[in-house]
């Protein structure tokens, strides 16, 4: 097996996936807002494109399926054919297919499908040309003989493929042939002049230049936009030869009037403003790499600030500290290409919904907000799992029947909300439904039965909603292949606990369940600000930190021996850090109280000294220190101590059970 066709291999099934991707968007779209040119013409252009970039590798399955669905996806956006609610089930599952086919090619490019993958290739052929033969919805009204004035222009399209046309999966016949369906190809010149001598020939690359002369009743811009896929790079010009001739004759025609009825089709045919912008397909793993080494430049900064600080040399000093300035802006941007909008993880699980609701007989609309914030893309991959199984317990155990919602007097559709914003240095992520709730009974006495809770303590409303996140808890009184065995909730506890962030859950019986993750923004380099407790560096991250006050006497004769202390009206609970790690304390040093605001709650860190901002390389613990769980991670400091950071949402956790226990006391 050549390397470069393997490699070659690779961009075909990126640039396919993301395709199937759109596809997949743009029919979930049509099924919320109904028909519109531009969402079917996104289906079909995937569709074409992918038998195309097929079609160059000699992938002829692939080709040979992707060809029957592109034919249904051409009468139905000439609207010859309705779309309906089936026909969008059907090509969810064609791309489902497509998918699956393209899957197959990476795992063995020279193979051929097994029986089942033919199988169900077969059948979703028959289902598709069942519809390219009759179509049932069809619903003739009227029919009536009107003529039609269709004015046929004269153009010549003059394109210059780019040089790299061919390593995008795209070969220069797809687009000729694609004219075809516009108009009448009359005359094709091929410009040779760019081929350079044999010798000096890549085989790679595209040196191909068309002159076509094409007779049709579209306009320039349709005609000009069958190589939107190759715009970049490439040259395409389209002339109106019929603006300097005598216009002619205009042809007459005779159609059928036809009323069509669509199910659920809500009509929406306007035209939306494109964005244009460019990109670059990199591989993630390079992106990772550049941000490790900017980490370790960080901490070669520190060290060289240090040593210029020691020498006491002015010019030096100034020097460094340009270079640190220009190496934050270095870091910005590097991190910057790293975060992506979730809303593009979001997106994909409108088909989630769609499919859940559907098998449990339920019907739900999916309602997302703030898509456009941003999240470290390693953070987004690792969450993606556990918010799908938090949506699927939604629909299955939150949200109700049509039938009893309307026996409750709810619509008999439910709402999943699906919400993100930041939050004092992370991101918040919600789902929230308008189902049943949760039971707080019902949970407490399983808690007791397994064992969970003391039948005499006395848990707040929070540790009875929390007994769903342990392992193997479950009130669903039947199994499904979608939830109720027990597993799976503290799965999802443990995968966002690995990632340093937490989980929330607020309910209202008959009312609805809110589900609140909380995630570090990024995982690799943030902001800190240093503070020293003994000989012990801890570093604190800057967006949680509020103020810094100084606890003098007079503060401290205030406080009575407690562990809080009345900041501006507002109590405001104390952890010693020193007493409570039983880190030596300097007597040397003036304690100092940093105040740290996470998810909507306060409390004050006493620490010795504090030394200022840093920008702090997150490294992992490792596994020795697995238990050292108030701490997400460590630095290197420019002196080459080691520096703990803090895992705020852990200590906020601790305070809050200090507190529940020295009031129970």
């Amino acid at each position: 097996m050549n390397l470069d066709f393997i490699d070659m291999l690779d961009g075909y099934k990126a640039e396919n996936d993301e395709l199937l991707q759109k596809m997949e968007d743009a029919l979930m779209q049509i099924q919320e807002e109904g028909m519109n040119d531009e969402n079917i013409n996104a289906v079909f252009r995937a569709a074409h494109t992918i038998k195309g970039s097929s079609g160059m590798f000699g992938i002829d399955y692939i080709v040979e399926f992707t060809h029957i669905a592109e034919n249904l996806l051409d009468k139905i956006r000439n609207h010859k054919i309705p779309m309906s609610g089936e026909i969008i089930e059907l090509l969810l599952a064609c791309k489902d297919q497509m998918q699956i086919l393209i899957n197959f090619v990476m795992s063995d490019p020279e193979g051929h499908p097994d029986e089942d993958i033919k199988s169900d290739s077969k059948r979703l052929i028959n289902e598709l040309q069942a519809h390219l033969d009759g179509n049932d919805n069809l619903h003739v009204e009227e029919t009536v003989e009107i003529v039609e004035l269709i004015e046929i222009n004269e153009y010549q399209i003059k394109i210059d493929f780019a040089s790299d046309t061919f390593s995008h999966g795209f070969d220069t016949y797809t687009f000729i042939n694609f004219l075809h369906e516009l108009g009448e190809i009359k005359n094709i010149q091929t410009d040779t002049e760019s081929i350079p001598i044999f010798t000096d020939i890549n085989p790679s690359n595209c040196y191909m230049s068309y002159i076509i002369d094409v007779h049709s009743s579209k306009d320039s811009q349709e005609l000009e936009a069958a190589f939107d896929f190759v715009k970049e790079g490439s040259t395409v010009s389209v002339i109106d030869l019929s603006e300097s001739k005598q216009k002619p004759e205009p042809v007459k025609t005779i159609e059928k009037k036809r009323e069509i009825q669509i199910e659920g089709s809500k009509a929406k045919n306007t035209p939306q403003a494109v964005k244009q912008t460019n990109f670059i397909r990199i591989e993630a793993s390079k992106v990772d790499s550049l941000i490790n080494l900017i980490g370790e430049m960080v901490i070669s900064n520190a060290s060289v600030m240090q040593h210029a600080a020691n020498l006491r040399d002015s010019e030096l000093i100034e020097s460094v500290s340009t270079v640190t300035r220009m190496l934050e802006e270095v870091r910005e941007n590097a991190m910057q290409i790293r975060m992506v909008p979730i809303g593009e993880t979001f997106n994909k699980f409108k088909r989630i919904v769609h499919d859940t609701a559907n098998k449990v007989g339920k019907k739900v609309d999916l309602i997302i907000n703030g898509g456009d914030t941003e999240l470290d893309k390693t953070v987004i991959e690792k969450i993606a799992d556990p918010l799908v199984h938090l949506i699927r317990n939604s629909i299955d155990h939150g949200i109700e029947t049509p039938d009893v919602r309307e026996a409750f007097g709810k619509s008999i559709t439910g709402v999943l909300h699906l919400n993100a914003y930041h939050d004092a240095g992370s991101i918040a992520i919600e789902i929230i439904d308008d189902g049943k709730g949760l039971d707080a009974e019902v949970l407490l006495r399983k808690g007791i039965e397994k064992g969970l809770i003391d039948e005499q303590s006395e848990p707040t409303q929070k540790e009875i909603f929390d007994l769903i996140l342990q392992a193997g808890f479950s009130t669903a009184e039947k199994v499904s292949d979608i939830s109720g065995r027990g597993v799976g909730m503290d799965v999802v506890k443990r995968n966002i606990s690995d990632l340093h962030g937490g989980i929330e859950i607020e309910s209202e019986k008959s009312k609805g369940t809110k589900v609140t993750i909380r995630l570090p923004l990024t995982l690799a380099i943030i902001d800190g600000f240093l503070t020293k407790v003994g000989n012990t560096h801890i570093i604190i991250p800057l967006d949680m930190l509020v103020e810094c006050i100084e606890l003098n006497k007079k503060t401290i004769a205030q406080m009575h021996n407690n562990s809080y202390i009345n900041l501006r009206g507002r109590v405001l609970p104390l952890l010693n850090i020193s007493t409570y790690f039983k880190i030596p304390h300097s007597d040397t040093a003036r304690s100092n109280v940093i105040v740290i605001q996470y998810a909507g709650q306060r409390m004050g860190i006493i620490v010795d000294e504090l030394l200022g901002e840093l920008q702090t390389v997150i490294k992992p613990m490792g596994q020795l220190f697995n238990e050292l769980k108030y701490f997400s991670g460590s630095t290197i400091l420019g002196s080459g101590e080691v520096a703990l950071i803090m895992d705020i949402q852990v200590m906020l956790q601790m305070m809050e059970s200090k507190q529940k226990k020295e009031l129970v006391a």
